[in-house]
Protein backbone atom coordinates (compact mmCIF):
# COMPACT_ATOMS: atom_id res chain seq x y z
CA UNK A 1 0.00 0.00 0.00
CA UNK A 2 1.69 3.55 -1.39
CA UNK A 3 1.94 6.11 1.56
CA UNK A 4 -0.97 8.31 1.28
CA UNK A 5 -0.60 12.25 2.35
CA UNK A 6 -2.92 13.19 4.56
CA UNK A 7 -1.60 17.19 4.96
CA UNK A 8 -4.51 18.09 3.17
CA UNK A 9 -5.27 20.64 0.41
CA UNK A 10 -3.06 23.66 0.08
CA UNK A 11 -5.12 26.56 -1.37
CA UNK A 12 -4.99 30.34 -0.76
CA UNK A 13 -8.07 32.46 -1.02
CA UNK A 14 -8.10 35.73 -1.93
CA UNK A 15 -11.32 37.39 -0.16
CA UNK A 16 -9.34 39.40 2.72
CA UNK A 17 -7.71 41.71 -0.05
CA UNK A 18 -10.74 41.91 -2.34
CA UNK A 19 -12.60 43.55 1.09
CA UNK A 20 -10.10 45.43 2.49
CA UNK A 21 -9.23 48.54 0.74
CA UNK A 22 -5.79 49.03 -0.91
CA UNK A 23 -3.82 50.80 1.76
CA UNK A 24 -0.42 52.47 2.29
CA UNK A 25 2.27 50.80 4.81
CA UNK A 26 5.41 52.22 3.93
CA UNK A 27 6.32 54.94 1.76
CA UNK A 28 10.02 55.42 1.04
CA UNK A 29 11.32 53.18 4.07
CA UNK A 30 9.06 55.13 6.74
CA UNK A 31 6.02 53.38 8.06
CA UNK A 32 3.35 55.86 8.90
CA UNK A 33 1.51 55.00 12.71
CA UNK A 34 -1.77 54.06 10.70
CA UNK A 35 -3.02 52.33 7.66
CA UNK A 36 -3.98 54.78 4.61
CA UNK A 37 -6.40 54.37 1.55
CA UNK A 38 -5.60 56.21 -1.39
CA UNK A 39 -8.77 57.58 -0.84
CA UNK A 40 -7.12 59.21 2.66
CA UNK A 41 -4.30 60.40 1.13
CA UNK A 42 -6.10 62.14 -1.47
CA UNK A 43 -8.81 63.74 0.89
CA UNK A 44 -6.05 64.72 3.55
CA UNK A 45 -4.29 66.59 0.71
CA UNK A 46 -7.22 68.25 -0.86
CA UNK A 47 -8.13 69.29 2.38
CA UNK A 48 -4.98 71.16 2.58
CA UNK A 49 -4.95 72.55 -0.44
CA UNK A 50 -8.22 74.23 0.08
CA UNK A 51 -7.62 74.87 4.30
CA UNK A 52 -4.65 76.74 2.59
CA UNK A 53 -6.10 78.99 -0.08
CA UNK A 54 -9.03 79.82 1.93
CA UNK A 55 -7.31 80.54 5.54
CA UNK A 56 -7.90 84.39 5.16
CA UNK A 57 -11.55 84.05 4.81
CA UNK A 58 -12.21 81.51 7.39
CA UNK A 59 -9.26 82.25 10.01
CA UNK A 60 -9.71 85.53 10.80
CA UNK A 61 -12.65 84.36 12.60
CA UNK A 62 -11.26 82.19 14.93
CA UNK A 63 -9.01 82.81 17.99
CA UNK A 64 -5.31 81.13 17.18
CA UNK A 65 -5.76 78.14 18.91
CA UNK A 66 -8.74 76.88 17.73
CA UNK A 67 -8.04 77.92 14.18
CA UNK A 68 -4.85 75.68 14.27
CA UNK A 69 -6.68 72.73 15.88
CA UNK A 70 -9.20 72.98 13.13
CA UNK A 71 -6.62 73.42 10.08
CA UNK A 72 -4.77 70.43 11.66
CA UNK A 73 -7.64 68.34 12.82
CA UNK A 74 -10.41 68.81 10.11
CA UNK A 75 -8.50 67.19 7.08
CA UNK A 76 -8.01 63.90 9.16
CA UNK A 77 -11.61 64.28 10.48
CA UNK A 78 -12.55 64.29 7.06
CA UNK A 79 -10.18 61.44 6.17
CA UNK A 80 -11.73 59.03 8.65
CA UNK A 81 -15.25 60.11 7.40
CA UNK A 82 -14.18 59.33 4.09
CA UNK A 83 -13.23 55.57 5.01
CA UNK A 84 -15.96 54.81 6.90
CA UNK A 85 -18.54 56.17 4.62
CA UNK A 86 -20.89 53.73 2.48
CA UNK A 87 -23.82 54.88 0.04
CA UNK A 88 -25.96 52.35 -1.21
CA UNK A 89 -23.19 49.48 0.18
CA UNK A 90 -20.13 51.51 -1.92
CA UNK A 91 -16.94 53.52 -1.13
CA UNK A 92 -16.87 56.35 -2.34
CA UNK A 93 -14.49 55.72 -4.75
CA UNK A 94 -16.57 52.85 -6.18
CA UNK A 95 -19.79 55.37 -5.91
CA UNK A 96 -18.28 58.03 -8.10
CA UNK A 97 -17.47 55.21 -10.73
CA UNK A 98 -20.81 54.13 -10.77
CA UNK A 99 -22.44 57.37 -11.42
CA UNK A 100 -19.72 58.19 -14.17
CA UNK A 101 -20.24 55.13 -16.12
CA UNK A 102 -24.23 55.61 -15.29
CA UNK A 103 -23.89 59.11 -17.13
CA UNK A 104 -21.66 57.68 -19.50
CA UNK A 105 -24.32 55.42 -21.05
CA UNK A 106 -26.68 56.35 -23.73
CA UNK A 107 -29.78 57.29 -22.21
CA UNK A 108 -32.11 54.49 -24.24
CA UNK A 109 -29.13 51.55 -23.68
CA UNK A 110 -27.64 49.84 -26.02
CA UNK A 111 -28.65 47.20 -28.65
CA UNK A 112 -25.27 45.06 -30.10
CA UNK A 113 -22.71 47.55 -28.28
CA UNK A 114 -23.84 50.74 -29.82
CA UNK A 115 -26.68 53.13 -28.87
CA UNK A 116 -30.21 52.34 -29.04
CA UNK A 117 -31.73 55.05 -31.54
CA UNK A 118 -35.53 54.09 -32.48
CA UNK A 119 -36.36 53.95 -35.91
CA UNK A 120 -37.90 57.52 -37.10
CA UNK A 121 -41.71 57.25 -37.16
CA UNK A 122 -42.89 56.60 -40.93
CA UNK A 123 -45.33 59.27 -42.56
CA UNK A 124 -47.44 57.98 -44.45
CA UNK A 125 -47.84 59.60 -48.01
CA UNK A 126 -50.98 61.35 -47.83
CA UNK A 127 -53.25 60.18 -50.32
CA UNK A 128 -55.33 62.99 -52.54
CA UNK A 129 -59.12 63.13 -51.68
CA UNK A 130 -60.98 64.81 -54.57
CA UNK A 131 -64.35 65.85 -53.64
CA UNK A 132 -67.47 67.54 -56.06
CA UNK A 133 -68.88 70.77 -55.16
CA UNK A 134 -71.38 70.89 -52.85
CA UNK A 135 -70.86 67.29 -51.23
CA UNK A 136 -69.63 66.57 -47.74
CA UNK A 137 -67.83 64.03 -46.18
CA UNK A 138 -69.30 61.35 -43.34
Amino acid sequence: MPDEDDDGIVCATYTHARRHPMVLGNIGGWTPPFQLSLVQVAVVLSAYFVEFRTYEWWGRFLPQTPAILFALGAPWALAWVARHTRIEGRSLPRLAVGYLGLLWTPRNGEVGGRPYRAARAATPLAAALYVEDGETLR
